[in-house]
């Protein structure tokens, strides 16, 4: 780890952002999913159709495990498989319409439970994990096994909450 960086201070943001990802998915996804099948129709619904090695690859889980949440996913009529017009030996997991509006839902409660608690931060706070947005998203895409389909950088937050700027005296 480098020299600049408190191994307990980077502990805490691994356990900060791991609380908070499990409680907007716990108190979000339903008992019909689990997290990781709402996050196996959240990729789909996002990229589009993937062949099961790429979707087993972007989800870091086995093509064995995979196989069995796409068949569940399949059963609740949130995923469908399609031919590969590309290769009719191969096969397509796309989201369904059912699946697309699930994962729509899914994102806007996360949405609105996650602006509730932003809310209800003192301004001081809103204001610095705001400021931090850009730094987050670069992380994000850091860790990302895959290539992003973005290529836009991180854009600065477009809330209300901006931090002040800062005057720099000689």
């Amino acid at each position: 780890m480098p020299d600049r960086f408190d191994a307990d201070d980077v502990a805490r943001l691994r356990a900060a952002l791991a609380r908070i990802a499990r409680q907007l998915d716990r108190q979000t996804r339903g008992a019909s999913l689990t997290r990781t099948s709402a996050s196996v129709l959240a990729t789909l619904a996002r990229r589009g159709p993937l062949r099961p090695g790429e979707l087993a690859d972007i989800e870091g889980v086995h093509q064995t495990m995979l196989s069995r949440m796409v068949g569940r996913l399949t059963e609740l009529g949130l995923v469908e498989r399609t031919p590969d017009p590309a290769d009719a030996r191969a096969v397509l997991v796309a989201v369904t319409e059912a699946g697309g509006e699930l994962d729509r839902r899914l994102r806007a409660e996360r949405t609105r439970l996650l602006a509730e608690h932003l809310a209800a931060l003192s301004d001081t706070d809103a204001t610095r994990l705001m400021s931090a947005l850009p730094a987050l998203e670069a992380l994000a895409a850091a860790l990302s096994p895959t290539t992003s389909t973005r290529s836009d950088p991180p854009r600065p937050p477009s809330s209300a909450f901006h931090p002040p700027k800062q005057e720099h005296h000689r």
